[in-house]
């Protein structure tokens, strides 16, 4: 699994079954599908005469931190082009600081801006919500009015993707009446089951040529599920940290070896001493909330 924000250079072609092999999200994959789908058979109906409305393919991605939005995003933009749907399958990614001016007349150029950057791809807007202001009529809810135009404007060439918490999402979709009826498809990211993780961890230790005991494997799957509960609880964001964490003990435990003694087995497998220790922090937050570890 690439990392949220990684950006891979990879065969044309082969961004959908990048996306299909990812490990678990089989309802976000389900979405995204029959999305491909419906455009596909209303262009195929057009095209032999058939009246059907251009349909719009906005969508809101909702879920915690580390659970593929913005590499399942990036995907998509590369799939819309393989199939011809998008013409350059751009992916641009924007916050507040991108859309949202310090002065009158500064928002709405921002906003076109990127859309125009985005031309032919897909725009994703992560924290969609913190383009709300605590008032009315601020500069982020010109940012919002000025969103909704260019996603109407632009609804051939330019797919917008809003991400963030299920929550504020919704608040935000409540703050422009217009938004949300612009919105095709809602696509909900839940979290990664201790298993899943304990499969994205293998294969990204395979992708490094590594890999790890089954004592080390069992202590990793005892972290993943002692923070399930935690506030920070990071999905694939802490299965990476995990790991990149275990490869520089195993740096350091090398480091101590004599060089007749480091074979590849030796630089390459993970043992349950290399495997860290939970972060003290969140364990504090555990024991908060009533979780002993």
């Amino acid at each position: 699994m690439l990392g949220e924000g990684e950006k891979k250079e990879r065969e044309s072609g082969t961004a959908r079954k990048e996306l299909d092999e990812m490990v678990g999200l089989a309802s976000v994959k389900t979405v995204i599908h029959k999305a491909i789908a419906k455009h596909k058979i209303n262009k195929l109906c057009m095209e032999k005469g058939l009246q059907r409305d251009k349909a719009s393919l906005h969508m809101v991605f909702t879920g915690n931190p580390g659970t593929a939005k913005t590499t399942v995003a990036r995907l998509f933009a590369e799939i819309m082009k393989d199939e011809k749907i998008l013409s350059t399958g751009v992916f641009v990614e924007a916050g507040r600081a991108d859309l949202v001016g310090e002065h009158v007349g500064a928002t709405a150029p921002l906003v076109k801006k990127k859309f125009k950057e985005a031309q032919g791809g897909v725009l994703f807007i992560d924290e969609a919500y913190s383009l709300c202001d605590g008032y009315d009529n601020g500069f982020g809810d010109e940012a919002i009015n000025t969103i909704v135009q260019e996603m109407e404007n632009h609804r051939d060439d330019v797919i917008v993707i809003f991400a963030g918490y299920p929550e504020p999402m919704q608040q935000f979709l409540d703050r422009n009446p217009g938004m949300r009826s612009r919105i095709a498809f809602s696509v909900e990211f839940d979290d990664y089951t201790v298993e899943e993780l304990c499969e994205i961890t293998k294969l990204m230790l395979s992708r490094k040529q590594m890999t790890v005991t089954e004592e080390g494997m069992k202590t990793l799957k005892k972290n993943f599920d002692s923070v399930k509960e935690s506030r920070d609880y990071g999905n694939g964001r802490f299965a990476r940290k995990m790991l990149e964490e275990a490869e520089m003990n195993l740096a350091e435990r090398i480091c101590q070896m004599d060089e007749t003694e480091i074979t590849i087995e030796v630089l390459t497998t993970l043992e349950e001493s290399d495997i860290p220790a939970i972060p003290m922090e969140t364990k504090r937050q555990l024991k908060k909330i009533g979780f002993a570890c």
